[in-house]
């Protein structure tokens, strides 16, 4: 497996619009507004590359940090090394909101890293 780049972090917001708001004032753009996993949801992107995916939060969310991600060349070959290393991951998975393939795994403090490989 190879690391390509940063793909994108993501976070939970109370507020959509200020969160959005926000972001472009800072120099990030408004790339789209979608449904993702039956919420509102946004995707900004920047110069650089990387973008911010925001999900509206629902009353059980914690508004903030959800995880990072980075883009691989092969999510097959990142799934299968991550568990022969004896991590517990979750995928591959197609998502089709954000047409990519998926896995997640937990660092040794429990926080979420995604990696990507698109279509």
């Amino acid at each position: 497996m190879k690391l390509l780049n940063m793909d994108h972090i993501h976070f939970f917001a109370t507020d959509l619009d200020e969160a959005i708001k926000f972001y472009e004032g800072i120099g990030f753009r408004l790339a789209r507004r979608f449904e993702h996993g039956g919420r509102e949801a946004a995707q900004l992107a920047s110069g650089f590359g990387m973008s911010i995916d925001i999900n509206k939060t629902r009353a059980s969310d914690n508004p903030g940090y959800s995880h990072f991600s980075v883009l691989v060349d092969d999510i097959g070959e990142a799934a299968r090394m991550l568990e022969e290393k004896g991590h517990r991951v979750d995928g591959p998975t197609y998502n089709e909101d954000t047409e990519r393939h998926i896995i997640t795994v937990r660092d040794p403090n429990g926080f979420l890293v995604q990696m990507v490989q698109k279509k």
